[in-house]
């Protein structure tokens, strides 16, 4: 059975960008997990097709070892879900990383939900082909 409404998975540690983010999706049953062990639980449990990334997560919110780990994780459990990368404007060399591991695209921050909107929408009509 389809669901009337696409899910997305929306894995970001700021508590204003989540609400930005869960305003800024309104065709998309928006799930928020604020680190790795959330957004491995919210990703078993509703199988989104996409999902938003922020590489600086706790504990490490500076770095990026706990957004890539937790990249690698989620594809090892559906490698063909859509995951966009969304990451501060002087972290594209890591966004490429997480692209060369298997991530879909990425957004810089400041997030532009316009451009995002779109990014989303490609993701997950590639996801449901």
């Amino acid at each position: 059975m389809k669901k009337d409404k696409r899910t997305l998975l929306v894995v970001e540690d700021d508590k204003g960008l989540q609400s930005q983010l869960r305003w800024a999706f309104e065709d998309f049953e928006v799930e928020i997990a604020g680190d790795r062990t959330e957004a491995v639980n919210q990703f078993r449990r509703i199988q989104p097709g996409v999902v938003l990334l922020d590489l600086g997560l706790p504990p490490d919110p500076g770095g990026v070892t706990e957004g890539l780990a937790t990249l690698r994780e989620l594809l090892s459990l559906a490698a063909e879900t859509k995951v966009i990368i969304v990451t501060g404007d002087d972290d594209r060399a890591n966004a490429v990383k997480a692209i060369a591991m298997g991530a879909y695209d990425f957004h810089q921050k400041p997030a532009d939900p316009e451009l995002l909107a779109l990014l989303v929408d490609r993701a997950q009509q590639l996801y449901e082909l």
